[in-house]
């Protein structure tokens, strides 16, 4: 007789008591025999699964390397070594027609690259951009000069436009007082060259710093050098006063907005940043070199523009 044992069992602690476990038995009727087929029917389902099932699975692979196209399932494809991959940085080429697209081999591939680019269209182009200003959010007819030729050439393009902060220049003056009264105020504008015509467009782009602050600032100045961190550093050390002061910086050695923004922090009033010619390198009309248009010197009249939105922060690096 098949007897089927049910039992429950109950543990918990007291301390008065210990632990107590409780357990019943009860025998309940035997179930129906079970044909003896069942047993081979089992069998030959598993038999069946474990055939299907991997048949299933290549099936899928082989079916995703039809749709990706993948040729080197097992990654045992041979690499062709080419006289060309090391051109390209490459040991090997991935494969002998690489990287052939669209009909196109390699060598007609390369021989397009050369060949397309021209001097003249490159001499071209830049000097239509270079034609006018195109101060940010100004020159809408240069946006859409490239998008058109873009539109050419089968890559469709359009302007996006956003909203964005920008501070344009309305009006500029820096001038040096002596005992209240004007002892040299600077022009602000660059010359007007025969040569470049748009150095004397109407709408170029006035003297100033984007991202600057409208204001009017009358005070004394103290040389800050490249107004480095540690330049202000120097100053504050010597005890300079800088509070309430205008700034007078040289270009370089840092990024523009961060000698704004250090000036700032120590309270200062403006900044005036301008371009030493001690800083022009050996390509000076000193060393016999032309200024520009004529040559590759810096015209002595020219004025650096820019922005000098705080785009970075300082690192202060402590030295051992």
């Amino acid at each position: 007789m098949n007897v089927r044992l049910c039992w429950s069992e109950s543990l918990w602690l007291s301390p008065e008591i210990g632990i107590l476990t409780r357990m019943c038995v009860f025998l309940l009727p035997p179930r129906e025999a079970v044909p003896t087929n069942t047993t081979s029917q089992v069998r030959r389902f598993c038999t069946v699964f474990l055939i299907a099932v991997p048949l299933l699975a290549l099936a899928i692979v082989f079916f995703g390397v039809a749709i990706g196209g993948d040729n080197d399932l097992f990654g045992d494809r041979r690499h062709v070594i080419t006289v060309d991959a090391p051109h390209l940085g490459l040991p090997e080429l991935p494969h002998p027609s690489w990287p052939q697209s669209d009909g196109l081999s390699y060598s007609e591939l390369k021989d397009i690259l050369l060949k397309t680019p021209s001097a003249d269209k490159a001499r071209e182009w830049s000097k239509y951009y270079t034609a006018g200003p195109h101060l940010a959010g100004k020159n809408l007819s240069q946006a859409e000069w490239t998008r058109d030729r873009w539109e050419e050439w089968g890559v469709k393009s359009h302007i996006a436009a956003y909203n964005v902060y920008i501070n344009y220049p309305v009006d500029h003056r820096l001038a040096l007082l002596k005992e209240g009264k004007v002892d040299f105020e600077a022009t602000l504008e660059e010359d007007v060259l025969e040569d470049d015509p748009t150095t004397g467009l109407e709408d170029r782009v006035p003297v100033f710093h984007g991202y600057s602050a409208s204001g009017n600032a009358t005070a004394q100045y103290v040389y800050v050098n490249y107004g480095t961190y540690y330049d202000f550093e120097e100053l504050v050390k010597a005890g300079i006063e800088l509070k309430g002061k205008i700034a007078l910086v040289k270009y370089g050695r840092i990024f523009r907005g961060l000698k704004v923004k250090r000036a700032e922090e120590l309270g200062m009033l403006g900044v005036v940043i301008y371009s030493d010619p001690g800083d022009d390198g050996e390509i000076t009309e000193e060393n016999g070199y032309k200024p520009y248009p004529e040559g590759p010197a810096r015209h002595p009249r020219a004025v650096q523009r820019g922005s000098v939105e705080y785009l970075s922060k300082f690192t202060r690096i402590l030295q051992a």
